[in-house]
């Protein structure tokens, strides 16, 4: 069985964060399974007059744990967990990913990568071109972090509300800039306006700039426009300067200056708030949020109306962005067995090759999305195709295709196709369609139902199981949102699952919470209960807890087909009462509890110290006819102790020094990890990691030694071209029954990652376009 595999079992019985400690304890490589879906989900900047704050969305729900270093440097290590385990498992299945890095006013960003594999665990990683002064905070949904990048030292003058807002995937978080941000330019630079009184000549000066930039915009010469425009603007105040500073925006826009071009347009709606050219002004500042993923830091230059942005006016923008990749695989393992009990025949082979992986992996996420006439939409396609050269067999699959409408007046949103939620009631993928809509101001109604897909190349409803259930959204309240459920799936006219539940979060500054319950209405049985949160100190000292408790897997009349042989349900039920087969599901069904704690401490600017405990307890299943029972584990405990250092020998280095203990039910685990990070030049670095484990048996008299040594080089080409190669390789031994084992696996990948984006506009209507027919499409 592949090292894959293995790690995956482990994870899908355990909490997030007991998947990141096993982890440690084995190979880090690349996964032979393509990813069933993207976990980085989007980034959305919004850049202010003292700031520039990013959200950054995950396809599943995560927990923040610290993040170093803690206010200022060049490379920024978020640690996190996810809250799902069971979701991890299928998600988390790629090392490395990335997303395409914004354009920011402060803290220009190299790269935002995901990096599972880590010896601190899961992590997400942000490269920022030079050193920055930062925050990092939990995303009020739990499905995102918010990093604030400060123009100098400190928050002072900055400040910038996380609300939470309901949407198809999920709780969403916004990012909204204070009053104080909205009096000034919040991204670039706008056009200087000059002083005074404009006499008359300046008048026809003007007035004869505007005919030469007019000029230039039917040649297309959209610098030479620009020029213009700006020309007129440093002039008095004239009859032509509110155009100047609208067609300056579309000349920049042209020429791809989106910041500029909307520092321009939000200059012009503070200066011009009412007439027909603010409201195309709007509709165009609309398109560059939507195209830039970043609506939440639109300051509101309201129309006297009361609408921002409300009427369309012809202009439609869209946006196609996404990442493409494609990495060579190659796994292959070496091993020797000994038995001195016993004779060595001639004919043994006792040295045997396997090659676990050689394959090529590609993946694709995309992303469309349009804005205009009362409506805006999104159309996502995330697909992988696996080649394996040693088996002449092709896999593809595909993790999410979907269409997402939006109605803006009605404040209704509807998704339909295959997608991903984790919360009302949904446990992750599914075929089939959500709609909401806003009910009353703080209240939010979804409707959801589908089909569940469990595996990446499943046709839509191939299981012949459907779910149908609704929610209510409520808040946020002082910092508090609920949401509760209630959902059904059936596999024809049988009850497969009948629950009820809540969810709730609580958000401000420096503390964090989650909960949430699942009852099984049909089964009577809780199938889980989930709290964890955290609290940063004033000193920025993090501290961290969460109590896990879930069926596994979740309690379902589907869950009586294990070690049974019968592909579905109703195969089964032509041998067996329905009650017997809900008392299969019932046996069948075990449960895992975990508690877990720790926190993160910084001792100086260099270094950070933290430490963690958890402690599990699988249960066993009960036993069935002709199906034995199964023991549990019994209460299992992982400590872990681990010091970053930044800086530590060069100016933009990371030093990682991680020791854990496992407590299992067999065996003790004792894992020393050293990693470290540092450029060979700008656009190279550099992570060569050393991982050493010990192993005794707790029952039996096994030892066991490995030792794991690896190297992985990042190049970036371009902000969205960048090359990724790893190699390395794991020697271990183990002795059992005095049968000594010997094996090496080799390991090596090498790949690339480009991210792409477009975006662009359409003027159904000539009227909104005051330079005539001929201005530019």
């Amino acid at each position: 069985m592949s090292w894959h595999r293995k790690t995956q079992s482990q994870i899908l019985g355990a909490c997030a964060l007991l998947a990141g400690l096993v982890t440690l304890t084995a190979a880090p490589r690349v996964e032979a399974e393509p990813a069933l879906d993207r976990v980085l989900a989007s980034v959305q900047a919004s850049n202010q007059k003292s700031c520039t704050a990013l959200s950054i969305a995950f396809n599943l729900r995560i927990r923040y744990l610290s993040h170093f270093p803690v206010g200022q440097g060049q490379e920024l290590r978020i640690q996190l967990r996810p809250i799902d385990g069971a979701q991890a498992a299928a998600e988390i299945l790629t090392r490395r990913e990335s997303l395409r890095s914004p354009d920011t006013k402060f803290g220009h960003i190299r790269a935002i990568d995901f990096e599972a594999g880590q010896a601190a665990g899961p992590s997400l990683v942000i490269q920022f071109q030079e050193s920055v002064h930062y925050e990092v905070s939990q995303g009020g949904d739990f499905q995102s972090l918010i990093v604030t990048i400060f123009n100098g030292s400190g928050a002072s003058g900055c400040k910038a509300d996380f609300q939470n807002q309901t949407g198809l995937g999920g709780w969403s978080t916004s990012v909204t800039p204070s009053v104080s941000d909205n009096a000034a330019a919040p991204v670039g630079h706008a056009a200087k306006h000059g002083g005074g009184t404009a006499s008359d000549a300046q008048k026809k000066q003007a007035s004869a700039l505007m005919d030469e930039a007019r000029a230039a915009l039917k040649k297309h010469d959209f610098d030479a426009a620009a020029a213009k425009f700006k020309q007129v603007l440093k002039l008095p105040e004239t009859d032509n300067s509110a155009e100047a500073q609208e067609m300056l925006g579309i000349a920049l826009q042209k020429t791809k200056k989106n910041d500029e071009a909307r520092a321009n347009y939000e200059d012009y709606l503070a200066r011009y708030p009412s007439g027909e050219g603010a409201e195309r002004v709007r509709q165009r500042l609309d398109g560059i949020l939507t195209a830039s993923g970043d609506r939440s830091g639109q300051p509101n230059f309201s129309s006297p109306g009361g609408t921002s942005g409300s009427k369309d006016n012809g202009t439609q923008t869209w946006t196609l962005s996404g990442s493409a990749s494609q990495f060579y695989i190659r796994d292959d393992s070496f091993r020797t067995v000994r038995d001195p009990s016993l004779p060595q025949a001639i004919n043994d082979d006792l040295d045997t090759h396997r090659t676990h992986q050689n394959e090529l992996l590609s993946s694709l996420d995309a992303i469309a999305t349009w804005n205009g006439n009362g409506t805006r939409g999104k159309l996502r396609f995330s697909g992988t195709e696996e080649h394996k050269f040693d088996k002449d067999d092709e896999i593809a699959g595909v993790a999410a295709l979907f269409m997402d409408i939006a109605v803006k007046e009605w404040g209704a949103e509807t998704r339909v196709g295959r997608q991903t939620r984790n919360s009302g009631g949904v446990l992750g993928r599914f075929d089939g369609a959500v709609f909401s809509v806003d009910a009353a101001k703080g209240y939010r109604l979804n409707a959801v139902a589908g089909s569940p897909v469990a595996r990446r190349r499943d046709m839509p409803f191939e299981d012949d199981k459907y779910f149908y259930g609704g929610s209510l959204d409520i808040g946020p309240f002082n910092g508090m949102d609920v949401s509760v459920f209630a959902i059904e799936q059936r596999d024809r006219d049988v009850i497969d699952r009948q629950a009820a539940g809540a969810e709730a979060r609580y958000f401000d500054a420096d503390k964090s919470a989650f909960a949430m319950l699942d009852y099984d209405v049909h089964y009577e049985t809780l199938n889980a209960a989930v709290l964890n949160g955290s609290w940063t100190l004033a000193d920025k000292t993090t501290l961290h807890g969460a109590f896990d408790y879930r069926k596994s897997p979740y309690l379902s009349t589907w869950t009586a087909l294990q070690s049974q042989g019968y592909p579905t349900l109703y195969e089964l039920l032509r041998h067996k009462t329905l009650a017997e087969v809900e008392q299969l599901a019932l046996d069948r069904t075990a449960s895992f509890t975990s508690i877990s704690g720790g926190f993160a401490r910084p001792i100086n600017d260099m270094f950070q110290v933290s430490l963690d405990v958890t402690a599990t307890n699988f249960g066993g299943t009960n036993a069935s006819p002709d199906i034995p029972a199964t023991q549990g584990t019994g209460n299992e405990y992982f400590y872990a102790a681990q010091l970053i250092g930044n800086k530590v020998f060069t100016t933009d280095d990371l030093l990682i020094v991680g020791a854990r203990f496992a407590d299992l039910q067999n065996s003790n685990y004792y894992v020393a990890d050293l990693s470290y990070r540092f450029p060979l030049m700008e656009s190279l670095k550099i992570n060569p990691r050393l991982m050493a484990s010990y192993r005794t048996g707790a029952t039996t008299d096994l030892v066991e030694y490995s030792v794991l040594p690896s190297v992985l080089l990042d190049y970036y080409f371009t902000k969205d071209l960048s090359l990724e190669l790893e190699a390395g390789a794991r020697w271990t031994q183990t002795t059992e029954n005095a049968v000594r084992e010997t094996s090496t696996d080799l390991f090596f990948t090498i790949g690339y990652r480009y991210d792409f984006y477009a975006d662009g506009s359409l003027e159904q209507k000539v009227r909104a376009a005051p330079y005539g027919a001929g201005a530019p499409k």
